[in-house]
């Protein structure tokens, strides 16, 4: 499939719940940690938010490291509630 914009790679994102996170660019795999969640109560919506928290940190040019934190939190939140709920839950903080 040709790729429009040229000026940034491809990015490959594998998620595999409490397994790290595997991200793959041009030449690159690389592996990231998942914080230990307890009080899980429903998985549904966690790679959605994954996603959003993801593509927010890329979209403000944060490091790949920073984008799959900021996945894992948001993640993290939405398993510990009842359907895909975010509203009044603590807010991702990246590093300065």
């Amino acid at each position: 499939m040709p790729k429009k914009n040229a000026s940034r790679p491809r990015i490959v994102v594998i998620t595999q719940g409490a397994d790290d996170t595997i991200v793959a660019t041009a030449g690159s795999v690389r592996t990231f940690p998942v914080p230990k969640v307890d009080n899980i109560v429903d998985t549904n919506g966690a790679g959605d938010a994954f996603c959003g928290g993801f593509l927010a940190m890329l979209m403000e040019g944060r490091s790949l490291e920073e984008a799959v934190k900021a996945g894992n939190h948001t993640a993290g939140i939405v398993i510990r509630r009842s359907g895909c709920q975010f509203a009044d839950a603590a807010r991702y903080v990246p590093s300065a």
